[in-house]
């Protein structure tokens, strides 16, 4: 019995350390999930859109074929955006056609929500008229989203 007793330890020892190194190598890897990361900051006439509150800025990436995952980020108060598909972050490499858009809710004076207001102008939110077309590479990317507040004015999409 002893020797049986030996044998098995040696066994759950021998499994705990391979799932110690598989974990690690997981984590290390994004849990493999072949995601890219991509940021990047939306800004208005050179200063940052800032989402919170009561202001949403949205901005998605389509994948220029019309078929695949779409990835969403919201900017935070710096303007500043990180993209998830679904519950992954990241984005699936390739090129995308994407939109921008921000909305202000607007309060009852009892604090409810009215309704909302678009900040930005609508040819951003439409992915024929936006303007802006990237290419996801596998790794990090930034992306920076300019927007003029002149309507109609063209979209000016930076990638360093």
């Amino acid at each position: 019995m002893r020797v049986g007793a030996s044998s098995l330890r040696m066994r759950v020892s021998r499994f705990f350390k391979l799932f110690t190194v598989i974990a690690s190598a997981m984590v290390a890897n994004g849990c493999g999930n072949d995601l890219a990361q991509v940021t990047g900051v939306v800004t208005v006439d050179g200063q940052p859109l800032r989402g919170g509150g009561d202001v949403r800025v949205t901005v998605i990436f389509q994948p220029s074929t019309g078929n695949g995952r779409v990835a969403v980020g919201l900017a935070n108060a710096d303007g500043e955006y990180r993209l998830s598909s679904g519950s992954e972050q990241g984005v699936v490499p390739g090129d995308y056609v994407v939109t921008c858009s921000a909305i202000e809710l607007v309060r009852t004076p009892g604090g409810g929500a009215a309704g909302a207001r678009a900040i930005t102008d609508p040819s951003y939110a439409n992915s024929r008229t936006s303007g802006f077309r990237f290419t996801v590479q596998p790794g990090k990317n930034e992306f920076d989203l300019a927007l003029d507040s002149r309507a109609g004015a063209p979209a000016r999409g930076r990638t360093p």
